[in-house]
């Protein structure tokens, strides 16, 4: 029993999706885990978000555990039915003044403790290195090593002193792939040295982080066999002796694809004697009674490495006594007053200043009403295909994205993508990169007609279709930035129409 109770603490767990039966709720106190992760599907609005951190912390008691959120902004958000969130990283980084970052990254973590979540998966430190990597893109502060570096430590620093736990992803750099991690292994083949001058660095200028994420990705150069995950020669090797790393590190979820091809009590006990601290299993699953006995069995037995999992013990209570829980003034905050009064104001201008736009509309492009198309794969994240795979409910937008902003804003659409107009706008608003089919649809349609052409998720493709007469990178599909996306097109619409007048 010690030895589960011992496993338990280094384990970080969903919860189930009917909130937990009776059963549950005793085994979850009488082994606690280290932490829990929440995601929106648990939680019906901000006030049951209240009430579940608040059960959960009373189950564990007297053990203290994390309660985690992946909140990012942008589209990696479990707040954003409920609240407005920032941006993805990529669009922040482009318009984001001095100050502005630590800002945002002190709300969000004022935000998320008023709430009872003590632990925030962020910031990303992946450097946005392949403009067809379908999981990272936007979620990166960008394609410079010292700028993302940079971009995360204020975020950092924001965070800090809110008093939340934030931990570095994924290490040692998941921006250089061109698959998803979720569904599959992905490799890395850069050198040491091209991993040295990239990927590593925002890592490296910011070893202060309380936590690091690893990435189930391979890397030939580090380990000709095991995903970083798994490897001792990445997490001990590397993070540990050779980058002097001293927080603690925990995997990405374990249920991923990209960590597969073991059984999960067997890939669980790898990533432990790699050098990982803290196990992460997103969702429920009564296996993982058999997954924390066995891993008691081995310890008890000698199969697991002593010395990896005892020097484990010191960093885990400095992370705990390094974040204090929410305290009762947190708790007690109205849920009205958790966005400043300049929030959505402040990250307008953010948004607005981000945009990247090239190009002109044609004279008498303005006269009549326009198309609203959209192209690229309407695929779910591979988030919510693992939800969908295990039968829980989720809603897929169905409505043409920006079809409501653009009205909004005055610009007269067709009923349909049919319909004659003057000319069009597409949007692009998958992080799956398009096809090259894909792309060459879209040069088509630029030929025949003019094209105002948006990518609000992967932008990647926008520099192989010059054909379209602008192009406008947002790099988010957040509410506050499909309003200014909009309301930028419609100044291209009102300039046109005046002779002479083509400023955006």
């Amino acid at each position: 029993m010690d030895a589960q109770r011992a496993i338990a603490r280094r384990m970080v767990l969903g919860v189930p999706p009917d909130g937990g039966s009776l059963a549950w709720e005793r085994d979850f106190s009488a082994y606690p885990p280290a932490g829990v992760i929440l995601f929106s599907r648990d939680f019906r609005d901000l006030q049951d978000l209240r009430r579940r951190t608040a059960h959960l912390r009373e189950l564990a008691r007297p053990r203290r555990i994390f309660i985690a959120m992946d909140e990012e902004g942008g589209h990696v958000s479990q707040l954003a039915s409920s609240l407005t969130v920032p941006p993805n990283a990529l669009l922040l980084a482009r318009g984001a003044a001095p100050g502005d970052l630590e800002w945002i990254g002190r709300i969000t973590g004022s935000r998320l403790r008023a709430l009872g979540v003590d632990w925030v998966l962020a910031p990303v430190a992946d450097i946005h290195s392949t403009p067809n990597n379908p999981v990272i893109g936007a979620r990166s502060f960008g394609t410079d090593p010292a700028l993302v570096a940079s971009a995360v430590g204020e975020t950092l620093h924001g965070h800090r002193a809110s008093g939340i736990a934030s931990c570095l992803k994924h290490f040692p750099g998941h921006g250089d792939t061109v698959l998803d991690s979720h569904v599959a292994r992905p490799v890395c083949a850069r050198s040491v040295a091209e991993l040295e001058a990239r990927e590593l660095e925002p890592f490296r200028k910011n070893l202060e982080a309380p936590a690091i994420m690893t990435a189930h990705v391979s890397y030939p150069a580090l380990d000709p066999e095991q995903p970083a995950t798994l490897s001792a020669a990445i997490v001990s090797g590397l993070l540990r002796d050779r980058l002097g790393y001293r927080g603690i590190v925990i995997t990405d979820a374990l249920e991923m694809k990209g960590a597969g091809g073991h059984p999960p009590a067997e890939m669980a006990q790898r990533a432990l004697s790699a050098g990982c601290d803290l196990l992460l299993f997103a969702f429920h699953d009564e296996s993982l009674r058999r997954v924390r006995l066995e891993l008691a069995n081995d310890l008890t037995e000698g199969r697991m490495d002593r010395t990896a999992f005892d020097a484990a013990r010191p960093r885990l209570a400095e992370f705990d006594r390094a974040h204090p829980e929410p305290g009762t003034h947190e708790l007690g905050a109205a849920i009205e007053t958790l966005s400043p009064p300049d929030w959505a104001e402040r990250l307008t201008a953010i948004v607005e200043r981000g945009l990247v736009v090239h190009g002109v509309l044609p004279p008498g492009s303005a006269a009549g009403v326009w198309r609203l198309e959209q192209a690229g794969p309407r695929s779910m994240s591979a988030v919510d295909a693992e939800l969908a795979a295990r039968g829980i409910a989720i809603s897929v937008a169905e409505e043409t994205p920006l079809r409501a902003e653009l009205a909004a804003a005055g610009v007269p659409l067709a009923p349909d993508p049919q319909a004659s107009a003057a000319a069009r706008v597409v949007v692009v608003r998958s992080r799956v990169p398009l096809s090259a089919n894909g792309v060459e649809q879209i040069r088509d349609g630029c030929r025949a007609l003019p094209t105002i052409l948006v990518g609000l998720q992967n932008d990647g493709f926008l520099d192989h279709v010059p054909e379209a007469a602008v192009r406008i990178s947002a790099a988010d599909a957040t509410p506050l930035t499909r309003a200014a996306v909009a309301r930028r097109i419609a100044r291209l619409r009102a300039s046109t129409s005046r002779p002479g007048d083509t400023r955006a």
